[in-house]
């Protein structure tokens, strides 16, 4: 009897065919979409690593083992590390160094250089050879082509080559070991400084040092032994095999890191493991939890609209069988064999709609990557099995059962009589209170549970446009009642009927939510994505600062203004940036000095209350006094020491910063004497002109004493430089600020013949005899952040105390964003004596700037380390874990409008056949096939259109803020509430014009069943 039944459902499948294939497609794509998310979230995984890794500095991508032995024929160490790291996942490189120097052929005219001397494992493989080959034998060598040029070699010469040590007192390396002579075979330059091969060994440091080399020689492993040497350095570089590592392998790589730390620290000379690779892991996984958190976010309404959809196709086709399921209740077949035999077609669909579309989904997602993240890599059919699919499939018997109950539990006579069933007088408002109800406590919990998209949370988003969806449905159809009513008064036969179809036809409401959800998870798909790019652009343009930023090797600040003037006289592409320094005052931002004549035509300036001209005028307005220049000239002091008290061989220093920036001059007028003298002496560092930054009175041991004097004239070569008067001016000559009891400061009066200090009673305090220029404004301007928050002082370039004023307050600073403030560089430079050099050096380039700038700068002797620009910054944030979940919430909502536009499709489908025979009956009583055809399918979508945005609109308000947006900590940088309003329209206009076509081909469809049979 069983299998009777079984065959039964079966030929009742094969007999309705349209619907089986119906049931089946939606079951699949419900399928299909439940297991892309997981299948998504794993491919995704990849992106993410591979993403980070390309990123991320050298130190996180490699496990560097080092350590230094007395002894260079131990090799317990390249012995023993493979073996401790031997786990498939790390590629060893091995290289062994020491110092040598290395003496030329003249060594009148060419001094010794002093290069490391390095054995590395495949060195030759990255080394492109300007001459000569790499070396084979133990007696050859190869050195760089600058090197080789400095030495004034050729290929085959012989070197003179002994081991070298530092001399810590004169820092000079000196020859500590018998000579071995070498054979040059050639002159190599590295093919990529920056390839992970080299680690971050530092083997071609620019930076000029005692060594007058910058670059080592490489050798064999045997060369290295024939030089009688000691304390040999040995590295091991392990560069991770990212492409084989995963969620589960990179816990065990640091295990393996761990482990080999233990192993290695008895080992002599104190092997020693380093790695940043932890932070890197642990930035991996905060990044894959957030695709694991905001991937469902998409995936669960999809679902819910694969179900929707699925039980609105149930419904309608149990609806047409109300006929055959009354007779079978009438010849007295049981009530479970009913359910069977009505739920059985519907099942039977749904279990091989649901098999196809779990292999469908990884398929799907292969594309999906293909066209989002840039990958293919597929995924093993495992992935998709989890709690997901499992609901999947449990959804949508579920919604197949459900949907044929409201039949299936009608009374006998009702189905003979074959009349449409009227909705529920309480279950749908029941459910809709109940959607309603689970929104609210979503919101609820993820406002205030604090732990983000999780739990029940994790429907919000959706939860939210479906409440709305569900009471906007409601609320229209009494509206298209009272339209039909209103048009039937006035004689208009198509829009009555088109409005009483929509009103009276069974399902139309949930249709039109169907149609509002879709739309409203295209908008906040839409909304979210736009917000997302729209903040991560204003943070890559304000945390660079300019369309292009280069960092420099360290100089002098005075150095990085002069160089960069040189470049770009008139500030029209370059403009000179340095850090001031971090300040012990935790009240203190971090600051920016700026060459603020710039700032216009260079800087990304966010700001539109303040623009970047007008934070020029505040930064760096107009000063009475100039800055005092002087030449190398005799510099001649008159001044009147009236008491001197604990003053021993207390001497006059002139401090000048040559304009060059070649280094701040402290030049000694000579000792201190009582009474009225001049102090004459010349400056030879100021060829090019310098500035003069003070006049100091200075003790050897450094120790404080009383001093009463005053200041009549400062003259140059006859010139005269300051006068009398000029010193009498008390406002124009400033002393150091005092943060406290510990600094005591010379008191400035103006007297008739000069300037007058007096410093007294200093009592062991430390004291500040210094005497500058006041050529910049007092307090010094500044420009902040508004929520950084700031006193009255901040610490100037020479980490002295600085008092500052607000001038102007934006919303954020170049580079700094909401946490900081600018300074102009030039007046920071002129209030710090020292004349030090720049914190963190970079050159700032516009939008103007010339192909060849870097060449121009480097000209001017200044040498790029760093050099970042908006694109790659805002690619490598295009990759981080919410950007990569959030493109799935396009995929779904777009997958979400083709559902709901074959929703109603197929609503039109089964109205067709429903509707056929009457429709021809108006046609035969004179009604218009215009008139008789209005179905309101257009009108359905333009309603829900109309809604959707407002839908979507609450949802994002509701979630905004919960939504990650980057993976890392973006200093205050969140999505806006109003994106850019072009890319949301148009996803929802393109959304709405597909539905709004297939509305459009269905009503011609249903006009095509009006037209009279002909005889």
């Amino acid at each position: 009897m069983e299998s009777a039944v079984i065959g039964l459902v079966l030929s009742m499948a094969r007999a309705r065919s349209g619907q089986a294939l119906t049931a089946f497609l939606l079951a699949m794509f419900a399928m299909a979409a439940a297991v892309s998310a997981p299948v998504y979230s794993t491919t995704a995984d990849a992106a993410v690593v591979r993403s980070e890794v390309a990123a991320a500095p050298v130190a996180e991508r490699v496990v560097q083992v080092r350590r230094t032995t007395p002894s260079p024929t131990d090799h317990d160490f390249e012995d023993r590390v493979p073996q401790v790291f031997d786990n498939g996942l790390f590629t060893s490189v091995y290289s062994t160094e020491y110092n040598i120097m290395i003496f030329p052929a003249d060594p009148k005219s060419t001094p010794p250089i002093a290069p490391r001397f390095v054995y590395r494992d495949h060195a030759c493989a990255h080394l492109r050879f300007s001459a000569g080959r790499c070396f084979v034998s133990e007696s050859e060598v190869v050195l760089s082509t600058a090197q080789v040029k400095h030495l004034k070699l050729r290929m085959g010469d012989t070197l003179p080559v002994s081991f070298a040590l530092l001399d810590q007192r004169s820092g000079e390396y000196y020859e500590a070991g018998p000579r071995v002579t070498f054979t040059l075979v050639g002159a190599y330059d590295p093919i990529n400084p920056a390839d992970l091969y080299w680690s971050d060994a530092d083997y071609f440091n620019p930076r000029p040092t005692s060594r007058l080399t910058t670059e080592p020689a490489f050798a064999s492993r045997l060369s290295m032994e024939a030089v009688e040497h000691r304390d040999e350095r040995q590295i091991f570089d392990l560069a991770i095999d990212w492409s084989a590592v995963d969620r589960d392998s990179l816990d065990s790589v640091n295990a393996v890191v761990k482990l080999g730390e233990a192993q290695l620290s008895g080992l002599p000379g104190h092997a020693v493991v380093q790695t940043e690779l932890p932070h890197l892991a642990e930035r991996i996984n905060a990044e894959r939890s957030l695709v694991a958190e905001v991937v469902p976010v998409a995936a669960v309404p999809l679902v819910l609209l694969c179900w929707f959809v699925l039980f609105i196709a149930v419904a309608a086709a149990t609806q047409e069988r109300r006929l055959e399921l009354g007779l079978l209740s009438l010849r007295g077949v049981t009530a479970p064999r009913r359910w069977w035999l009505a739920a059985g077609e519907s099942v039977v669909a749904i279990l091989a709609g649901a098999a196809a579309g779990f292999v469908l989904g990884h398929y799907l997602v292969r594309l999906a990557a293909w066209m989002l993240l840039g990958s293919s890599a597929g995924v093993p059919l495992s992935a998709g099995l989890t709690r997901w699919s499992l609901a999947a499939l449990v959804g949508a018997l579920g919604a197949a059962v459900l949907a044929q109950r409201a039949e299936l539990v009608k009374r006998t006579v009702d189905l003979l009589r074959n009349v449409p069933s009227r909705a529920s007088r309480w279950g749908a408002p029941v459910f809709e209170v109940v959607v309603v109800a689970l929104a609210a406590v979503s919101v609820v919990q993820l406002r205030r549970g604090g732990g983000g998209l999780t739990g029940f949370a994790l429907f919000a988003p959706s939860a939210i446009v479906i409440a709305v969806a569900l009471l906007a449905a409601r609320a229209v159809l009494p509206i298209a009642e009272r339209v039909g009513r209103r048009a039937l008064r006035r004689g208009r036969i198509g829009p009555t009927l088109a409005a009483y179809a929509l009103t009276r036809r069974p399902g139309t409401q949930r249709v039109l939510a169907l149609f509002v959800v879709a739309l409203g998870l295209m908008v906040f798909a839409a909304t979210a994505a736009t917000a997302s790019a729209d903040a991560r652009d204003r943070r890559v343009r304000v945390e660079l600062g300019a369309p292009r930023v280069l960092s420099v090797e360290m100089l002098s600040r005075a150095a990085l203004l002069s160089k960069v003037h040189q470049v770009d006289p008139q500030g029209r592409f370059a403009m000179a940036a340095a850090m001031l320094p971090v300040s012990d005052d935790t009240a203190v931002p971090p600051m920016l000095a700026v060459d603020s004549v710039a700032l216009p035509s260079v800087a990304l300036w966010e700001d539109r209350s303040l623009s970047a001209q007008t934070a020029h005028d505040l930064l760096k307005p107009k000063v009475a006094r100039p800055t005092i220049e002087v030449t190398n000239k005799d510099l001649s002091l008159d001044v009147t020491i009236d008491s001197l008290v604990d003053g021993f061989r207390v001497r006059w220093i002139a401090v000048v910063v040559p304009r060059d920036g070649s280094g701040v001059g402290r030049v000694d007028l000579g000792a201190v004497r009582t009474g009225r003298h001049t102090y004459t002496r010349n400056l030879p560092m100021c060829v090019q002109t310098c500035r003069l930054a003070g006049l100091e009175l200075e003790q050897p041991e450094k120790r404080g004493f009383d001093v009463t004097m005053t200041l009549h004239g400062l003259t140059q070569a006859g010139r005269t430089i300051v006068d009398e008067a000029g010193f009498a001016d008390a406002d124009g000559w400033r002393t150091p600020e005092s943060p406290g009891s510990k600094l005591l400061v010379p008191t400035l009066t103006a007297a008739k013949d000069g300037l007058r200090a007096e410093l007294t009673n200093y009592k062991g305090a430390d004291t500040a005899v210094q005497l500058m220029p006041t050529d910049v404004p007092s307090p010094l301007p500044v420009i902040m952040a508004r929520t950084a928050g700031i006193g009255d002082h901040m610490t100037g370039l020479d980490t002295s105390r600085q008092s500052i004023t607000i001038a102007g307050e934006v919303e954020t600073v170049p580079k700094l964003g909401y946490k900081g403030g600018l300074v102009d560089l030039d007046y920071a430079e002129r209030l710090a004596p020292d004349g030090g050099d720049a914190l963190y050096p970079q050159i700032f380039l516009g939008p103007q700037a010339p192909a060849d700038v870097i060449d121009r700068l480097r000209a001017q002797g200044l040498q790029v380390t760093g050099d970042r620009a908006l694109g790659p910054l805002r690619a490598a944030l295009d990759e981080q874990g919410p950007v990569v979940a959030l493109r799935f919430h396009e995929l779904a909502a777009a997958l979400a409008v083709v559902l709901a536009a074959g929703a109603l499709w197929l609503v039109a489908s089964l109205d067709r056949l429903r509707r056929a025979g009457e429709l021809r009956s108006l046609r035969a009583q004179g009604v218009a096939r215009r008139d008789a055809a209005a179905n309101g399918y257009l009108a359905l979508v333009g309603t829900a259109a109309l809604i959707a945005p407002f839908a979507a609109l609450a949802s994002w308000l509701l979630v905004r803020e919960y939504l990650p947006v980057f993976s890392d900590d973006a200093q205050g940088f969140q999505a806006s509430i109003w994106p850019s309003p072009g890319p949301v329209a148009i996803a929802w206009g393109a959304a709405a014009l597909l539905l709004a076509a297939v509305a459009v081909a269905a009503g011609a469809r249903l006009r095509a069943a009006t037209a009279r049979r002909r005889r």
